[in-house]
């Protein structure tokens, strides 16, 4: 018996609590990616491969090329189609539940899960319980999915709140922030004069205004330097910020590094820094991964009061936290563990015990293997 895991498309530089799940998680696993329009197996489309009349699936594939894309190839494009293919896969592999990661995934899911009958558990993440502009056309498959679902699992109190707003019944909610992995708490930062950021270079992450906090931090501390990893749409803006203001020799932009390449970032940082805004349009984090990791490692925490990061970093203990869009309050803190490394290694351990007590990647994986136990039943 296994179970249907449902994923977003993923890059060698994103995505590690999505790995993690696929990983971790105590069940025979059915991974499917890409858009829910059009699923991936193995790297093969589902509708080409998979259907439930696998003998008239054949016959099908026997008529006239014109006959074929003019009636078959639009059908298997609607609803029926694509239901075919996910019931043949079903039935081929025993598929038990069904899992999506993302509440758009869960929604387009839902009327196949209810259709054939099997339990369906949906993970959001962030902007698919937040941004605004992409949750209003799904509006009413987003209720139709709360109304089917068996749980639906949050990772911030901030995105219950939101999901309860979208209409999610109460008593259908999991809370369950992500963990790092245990290799991360084995981290020994040498607390040096870098500050080290790892994410995604988009309107959320604001990596503009942590470039602004370092250019007035730099100006009492010229000896600091600043670590970007990431790619995304805001990269070459921010590459152009650092060329005019001549700063190339403190600012070292990596592009995407492998997540399993990252450790050395850590370890050669003194604090790691994000400022995760709510933009216009309403998006928001959920409980950012990166920061989790960065605790864990030790690090001290220099972000912002957004989502779930208020939880995972202890204002004045394991890190320090500051309105959003304030880049000024972020510059003075950078200051003060920069000039302080005795203070940026007491908060790290503070962080990292933190972390391990309230964020353990065993703790997480053990709630959604019981929801899955509990939905199969």
């Amino acid at each position: 018996m296994a179970i249907l895991l449902v994923q977003a498309g993923l890059s060698n530089f994103s995505g590690s609590f999505i790995r993690a799940h696929e990983e971790l998680i105590d069940s025979d696993k059915v991974i499917l990616r890409g858009p829910s329009h059009n699923l991936m197996h193995n790297g093969r489309q589902i509708k080409l491969f998979y259907s439930a009349k696998p003998l008239l699936f054949k016959l099908k594939k026997l008529l006239p090329q014109f006959i074929y894309h003019k009636y078959v190839a639009q059908q298997r494009e609607g609803f029926e189609g694509r239901h075919d293919a996910i019931e043949g896969l079903v039935k081929k592999f025993k598929v038990k539940l069904i899992f999506a990661e993302f509440g758009h995934n869960g929604a387009a899911l839902a009327p196949h899960a209810k259709k054939l009958g099997i339990p369906l558990i949906v993970h959001f993440h962030g902007h698919d319980a937040h941004r605004t502009d992409f949750i209003k056309p799904k509006l009413e498959a987003y209720k139709a999915m709360f109304a089917y679902a068996t749980k639906i699992v949050s990772v911030s109190h901030f995105m219950t709140d939101a999901l309860l707003e979208l209409g999610a019944p109460k008593e259908k909610i999991v809370y369950n922030p992500y963990g790092p992995r245990p290799f991360f708490y084995d981290n020994q930062p040498n607390y040096g004069n870098t500050i080290f950021y790892v994410g995604r270079f988009t309107d959320i992450k604001s990596p503009i205004l942590i470039l602004d906090a370092f250019r007035r931090l730099v100006k009492t501390c010229p000896e600091a330097k600043l670590v970007m990893v990431g790619t995304g749409e805001l990269l070459e803006n921010c590459k152009a910020l650092v060329k005019a203001w001549e700063f190339e020799d403190k600012i070292t932009f990596t592009g995407g590094v492998p997540h399993d390449e990252l450790m050395p970032y850590f370890q050669n940082a003194c604090m790691f820094v994000q400022h995760s805004v709510q933009p216009s349009y309403g998006d928001a984090e959920g409980t950012p991964n990166t920061i989790l990791e960065a605790s864990a490692s030790g690090l001290p925490v220099v972000s912002t009061k957004h989502a779930g990061i208020p939880q995972a970093v202890i204002h004045e203990k394991t890190g320090f936290l500051v309105d959003e869009y304030d880049s000024k309050g972020m510059s003075e803190y950078m200051l003060k563990l920069f000039n302080d490394k005795d203070l940026c290694r007491e908060m790290g351990e503070a962080g990292r015990n933190h972390i391990k007590t309230n964020y353990n990647i065993d703790r997480h994986i053990g709630v959604l293997n019981q929801i899955i136990k509990e939905a199969k039943l």
